[in-house]
């Protein structure tokens, strides 16, 4: 015979419970209303029941216990998160083909990204027009909450559109950027360095950064090696550099 649903008693550690993000949620004043997406997966995908607790995230570093009462959720034990890094970090990707920027946006926020830039390089082929561009943004969003609840992050990544390099880089002074430039004297780790508490990490498009780019990116270019790396293998290896290490 099959098993039934797992409850999820009040001994379990948070960690275990089920667990998603209601920014805001002011639970220290008394229950709050499940949205209706979370109402849903809680009580048709995961057949949860009244009683059964869940963990709530309010976007604030902190992690709660709660109880499902019907359609509210009653915070019973708070706790402050310690999963986000040392390192503020603002990722920029160019627009990339297909759905790589998805697979960075996820696994940048599994990692520890605390902002996203998305932008149009010379050499990007893939446009968004208006329309496209507010859609693709709500995926994007969907995409790294769903992330941070599954690694236990505490805060929501920012994500933002700009419309070029040049915007990128005057907004981000003290950028950081990956080129393919052969025999750059400065890998990617000592220009960290530089930048313990906050940093912003450039990464282009496949084919590279164009002549003019290049001159643009100047002495802020890095190096993460002698070999030429796809741009989302690229981007997933800077920001496990840049992350990972600070922890």
């Amino acid at each position: 015979m099959g098993r039934g649903p797992l409850r999820y008693a009040r001994g379990m550690k948070l960690r275990a419970l089920p667990r998603f993000f209601l920014p805001g949620a002011e639970l220290k004043l008394g229950p709050v209303d499940l949205p209706k997406d979370e109402f849903k997966k809680i009580y048709s995908v995961l057949r949860m029941k009244s009683g059964d607790q869940v963990a709530v995230l309010p976007n604030d570093n902190t992690i709660w216990r709660c109880e499902l009462a019907e359609k509210q959720v009653v915070g019973i034990e708070q706790q402050n998160l310690k999963t986000e890094s040392t390192l503020k970090l603002t990722f920029a990707q160019a627009l990339p083909k297909g759905d790589k920027i998805e697979e960075i946006i996820r696994m940048g926020s599994e990692m520890g990204v605390a902002k996203f830039i998305i932008f149009a390089s010379d050499r990007t082929v893939v446009k968004w027009d208006a329309d496209r561009a507010q859609a693709k943004i709500a995926r994007l969003l969907a995409i790294s909450r769903e992330a941070c609840e599954v690694s236990c992050r505490g805060i929501l990544p920012e994500i933002q559109i700009y419309r070029s390099l040049e915007d990128v880089l005057k907004d981000n002074q003290k950028s950081i950027v990956l080129s393919e430039t052969e025999s750059l004297p400065r890998w990617l780790d000592h220009a960290l360095s530089e930048h313990p508490r906050e940093a912003t990490l450039v990464v282009g498009p496949e084919g590279g950064w164009s002549p003019r780019e290049v001159d643009l990116i100047g002495d802020r270019a890095v190096t993460l090696g002698p070999r030429v790396l796809r741009t989302d293998t690229a981007a997933i290896s800077a920001i496990a550099i840049a992350l990972l290490t600070r922890e």
